[in-house]
């Protein structure tokens, strides 16, 4: 049996477990490979979700706010309101043949203060409006934190 063979029958094998197979099968390749050839299990996937909140491939806009307003967010259902300068034409716009877009945004990371001590609070966006020059960000839950 070559060793092609001999990994197909590991990964085939409906006796083994997840673990007795990665186990083997580290034997032979290197541990993205491993990965690559064999999922993990529904229940290991499911069980990393909870373990962290996903902020990871997210498309985030960071913006800093007094601490009032902080607070405020972190209460829920604040709608944060900014200017359509030039600034924030260039942050949450892009152009494209002509027509002008606003980044499809995920989520906001508000901070209060400035370094390694600053508070800060990722939350989930529901919904960019532009209207009369202002752009209005309509926020959802609180992804995850970090209050000091």
């Amino acid at each position: 049996m070559n060793l092609q063979e001999e990994i197909k029958s590991i990964i085939d094998d409906k006796e083994m477990t997840y673990d007795e197979k990665r186990k083997k099968l580290l034997k032979f390749m290197a541990p993205h490979e491993v990965r690559a050839m064999l999922p993990e299990p529904l229940e290991v996937v499911r069980l990393k979700e909870t373990l962290k909140p996903k902020t990871h491939n997210m498309r985030i806009l960071r913006l800093s706010v007094h601490s009032e307003i902080f607070e405020s967010i972190l209460k829920g259902g604040h709608v944060e309101c900014r200017d359509y300068s030039e600034y924030f034409k260039s942050r949450c716009t892009y152009e494209e043949g002509g027509v002008r877009y606003l980044v499809p945004f995920d989520a906001i990371t508000f901070y209060v203060g400035r370094g390694a001590r600053a508070k800060w609070a990722t939350v989930a966006l529901k919904d960019i409006v532009f209207d009369n020059g202002l752009l209005y960000f309509h926020m959802g839950e609180v992804i995850k934190t970090n209050l000091g």
